[in-house]
């Protein structure tokens, strides 16, 4: 038994895992507590090799990543951070060849196959398996870093070696100054320069010093050197010492330092000998144009009175002395403009200091946040801000701190409560939102009743969800009205639970009931019965209106309207409830109406009576006008035909005009022909024109009124009916706003004497007088000639029909428009095989059914007529605004469509 546990514990943990697996009742999976067999599905960890139950992995990994900003989630071991979620349903075997593999009693998981893992270039050739891969045996070739050796290792040992080992021999190769060899040990990459020392003692460029022990690769040769002697050799180093040398003159010398090859002592002519000075110091005038010419070197060079004018070390200015000898300005002090740094002043300072000038103007600049400003005293920055907080960014760019400029960077805590409303935001002082607040609780989140439960960790801010079983305070017993409590869901401990709702009978607040039905979680004082109080107030004639209220609550001021009787009229007062004082005598605001001698004229004005003055119904007329005079010989000429004397607006007196014109101009209409025509097809909107036509003439105090909006067909409309009632009108504004403008016309303006509607049914019967005096005309000036053409009724005639056999016509309206319908039906029927058409309007659709008399036996060639002329009554119907539809349809026996 000792040997057995001295192998187990020999054996790796992750093939001990295997193990436990195929006993089947040893390993465990962490998540779910469950042990797992060789017919579970599998998920091992590739960092710990744990071996997990693959459905709770993937639950495990989805809840994870819920709560990860980047979407991540841990081993539940080794806590291994992972970005990718376990596919459903595509566990694979440890080695991922096999999707979903078969049960394996022998290898748990393992699909059997070749590991093959690329681990090196063979890969692993282990059988399909869970844990590390073993190393790679397989002997390799590998050379030298110098390429003259070579010797095999295996595999792994390779890795570790590199792709070159380390021969020990030493290189050889020749150096880049082509006289040494290279002397490293076996290496990789060039050589490099030259590392051997000459012993010999070598020259410098003017041969004032040598040196022993220069590495090879410090020698540099530019070209031999020559001494004022003759003596030749070559230098190749340069050393630290400066000669000083003279001209040819003797007189002056220059300093040169160590070079090859070297000056000769003498050797160069002097620059300030008359041969080679011709102008003054600053260059601008000839020497010889002076007045003291110069004979030797020593003479003292004449200046001229120009401004010097050479450029000075700044490389900005030019000198601004006069023409002199010597060195020019250094450093430069010439005076320039400058800006502070942030642009605000200008100031004027020396060239010679480089740093900008500074204000003292505060910059107050929005951070980068938007909460802070920036109090910086002259900040670089406040340009740059300017120019920023004009600009218009797009929205994903408005949080981006990269657009900021650097001195603007708000560098303070945020400290902003997270949408938790307990924590504080850590990161430094930003712009938009802060981040969700990643605190957590290690204990479970449970609901009151212990029933609904957030496994740790809980989230901070995290709500538990309604529980949808009961309270746990149902059970404990009745509420503390003595009544059981009502059912209800469990709720946090902090909120009470829902009043109680039984009904019970209560007293009301007048105490007129004494039970009144209500619920028990209402108040007495809240119980009313509904009833008004109806006690009479104390200082005025009024009784309270107030609904059901506590005994002597009556409104102490009464707010209703007087109501009482007035002195000067018989209309009430509408003044504020005044107490018991007598009304006050204004003057009465109802309207009345007043009228001319002859009682066509009719205004609503205001009473006006008052104690002194009586109602202006009483003291004033209405002058006639031209109207009225019309009206007086309109009724002289009825009495002339020997028509009764009844008022003009009856409708027997129009219909006995309508008998005596011949034109239109003979009725005497205030009304147009379009006017009349529009308002028989669109009487509704028509009718709501003349409405605000009559408002318009009714109200005194408005001399125009603007219109809505309106198209072109309804304007022509307004313009007519405008010239009707006597007033200016005009279209203003372009399309689609285009509307009309109405102005009173004084003298002119009013109501026409007939309304339009009975102007309208006046103009229909004169119309159907005008057809049938036509007719009549017609019918006695043509001779007609009926020839009888019998017509031979084929095979499909006398076979029974059983298809449409009426026409239907939609969208007609009011019955009334039947009488318009029929004759223009009519004009196309008669010349047709349909036989006494008839017409039933339906009252449900709005529509009407045209169908022949023995509509039940109607022959093909009756309804082939009947389908040609549907398109041309469908054009006259439209034309007239009389129908939306015009089809074929089937009639039933009983006058039913079906």
């Amino acid at each position: 038994m000792t040997g057995e546990s001295e192998e187990i514990h020999d054996v790796p943990y992750y093939e001990q895992t295997i193990r436990e697996i195929k006993n089947g009742d040893e390993y465990v999976c962490m998540i779910c507590t469950v042990e797992m067999d060789a017919a579970c599905r599998m998920y091992a960890c590739d960092k710990c090799y744990r071996v997990f139950d693959y459905d709770c992995v993937r639950e495990w990994a989805l809840k994870s990543t819920g709560k990860t900003l980047d979407k991540s989630w841990k081993c539940p071991n080794c806590y291994k951070v992972n970005h990718k979620v376990p596919p459903a349903g595509r566990s694979t075997c440890w080695c991922g060849k096999v999707v979903e593999p078969e049960v394996n009693e022998l290898d748990p998981n393992s699909c059997g196959q070749t590991c093959n893992a690329k681990k090196c270039i063979h890969g692993c050739s282990k059988i399909c398996h869970l844990g590390p891969h073993p190393e790679c045996l397989i002997p390799v070739t590998v050379s030298c870093k110098c390429g003259k050796h070579t010797k095999q290792v295996p595999c792994s040992s390779s890795r570790k070696v590199g792709k070159h080992f380390n021969c020990g021999n030493v290189c050889g190769l020749l150096l880049p100054c082509g006289k040494h060899t290279c002397q490293k040990k076996c290496h990789t990459g060039f050589c490099g320069p030259c590392e051997t020392e000459i012993t010999s003692e070598l020259p410098c460029y003017c041969g004032l010093e040598t040196k022993k022990g220069i590495k090879c690769s410090s020698i540099k040769v530019v070209d031999y050197s020559k001494n004022s002697k003759g003596d030749k050799w070559i230098g190749v180093f340069a050393c630290d010492k400066v000669r000083t040398l003279h001209y040819a003159c003797g007189e002056h010398s220059y300093t040169e330092t160590c070079q090859a090859p070297v000056s000769i002592d003498k050797s160069k002519p002097c620059p300030f000998s008359p041969k080679a000075l011709h102008t003054c110091p600053c260059g601008r005038t000839a020497l010889a144009e002076l007045e003291t010419p110069r004979k030797k070197c020593t003479d003292p060079i004449p200046t001229c009175e120009n401004t010097c004018g050479k450029p000075l070390s700044c490389g900005k200015h030019k000198c601004p002395f006069t023409c002199h000898t010597g060195d020019c300005m250094d450093p430069c002090l010439i005076i320039e403009k400058k800006p502070c740094s942030c642009r605000s002043n200008n100031f004027l300072v020396p060239c010679q200091f480089h740093e900008s000038p500074r204000c003292k103007i505060k910059c107050e600049s929005n951070m980068s946040c938007r909460r802070h400003k920036c109090f910086k005293i002259c900040c670089e920055g406040k340009p740059a801000a300017k120019v920023r907080e004009k600009s218009l960014f797009l929205k994903k760019d408005r949080n981006d701190e990269t657009l900021v400029e650097p001195q603007h960077i708000c560098l303070k805590q945020c400290n902003k409560k997270l949408s938790c409303g307990i924590h504080d935001c850590t990161w430094k002082c930003h712009p938009g939102k802060c981040p969700p607040c990643l605190e957590s609780d290690s204990n479970d989140l449970v609901c009151p009743c212990g029933k609904t439960c957030v496994p740790a960790p809980v989230r901070c801010g995290t709500k538990l969800p309604p529980c949808p079983h009961p309270c746990v305070k149902i059970s404990q017993g009745p509420a503390p009205c003595g009544h059981r409590r009502g059912p209800h869901k469990c709720h946090p401990l902090e909120e009470e639970c829902p009043p109680c709702t039984v009904q019970v009978t209560k007293k009301c607040r007048c105490h007129k009931q004494q039970n009144v039905l209500t619920l028990c979680m209402v108040s007495q004082d809240q119980v009313s019965c509904g009833t008004e109080c109806g006690l009479p107030l104390a200082n005025c004639h009024h009784k309270c209106r107030n609904k059901c209220h506590v005994s002597g609550q009556c409104d102490a001021k009464c707010n209703q309207i007087c109501g009482l009787r007035r002195t000067s009229c018989a209309h009430k007062c509408k003044e504020k409830c005044h107490g018991k004082l007598p009304c006050p005598e204004k003057e009465c605001k109802e309207k009345v109406a007043i009228y001319c001698d002859c009682n066509r004229r009719t205004k609503m004005v205001e009473c006006g009576a008052t104690l002194n003055n009586p109602s202006r119904a009483v003291t004033e007329k209405l002058p006639c006008d031209e109207e009225c005079a019309k009206l007086k010989r309109h009724m002289e000429l009825m009495e002339a035909f020997g028509m009764n004397d009844k008022l003009l607006t009856s409708k027997e007196k129009m219909e006995s005009v309508v008998n005596v014109a011949k034109t239109f101009d003979d009725l005497g209409m205030p009304y147009s022909e379009i006017c009349l025509n529009v308002y028989n097809y669109q009487t509704s909107w028509c009718s709501q024109i003349i409405e605000v036509f009559d408002k318009f003439l009714d109200d005194s105090t408005k001399i125009s009124l603007h219109l809505k909006p309106m198209r072109a067909p309804q304007r022509q409309f307004v313009h007519e009916l405008a010239a009707a009632y006597g007033l200016y009108s005009e279209s203003q504004d372009p399309e689609p706003n285009r509307s009309v403008y109405l102005k009173k016309i004084k003298s002119q303006s009013k109501i026409p004497t007939i309304s339009l509607k009975d102007a309208s049914n006046v103009y229909q019967k004169f119309k159907v007088l005008q057809k049938e005096r036509k007719q009549a005309h017609y019918e006695s000036t043509v001779t007609k000639t009926l020839v009888n053409i019998e017509v031979q009724q084929t095979a499909n005639d006398q076979t029974t029909y059983d298809g449409p056999n009426a026409i239907l016509i939609s969208g007609v309206g009011d019955k009334s428009r039947l009488d318009t319908l029929k004759p223009i039906a009519h004009e196309y029927l008669k010349y047709t095989l349909v036989k006494s058409p008839q017409y039933k309007y339906q009252s449900e659709s709005k529509s009407v059914v045209i169908y022949p008399e023995d509509f039940e036996n109607i022959s093909m060639n009756a309804v082939k007529d009947m389908e040609k002329v549907i398109p041309f009554i469908k054009d006259s119907l439209e034309n007239h605004l009389m129908a939306t539809e015009v089809r074929m349809c089937k009639l039933l026996k009983d006058l039913t469509l079906a």
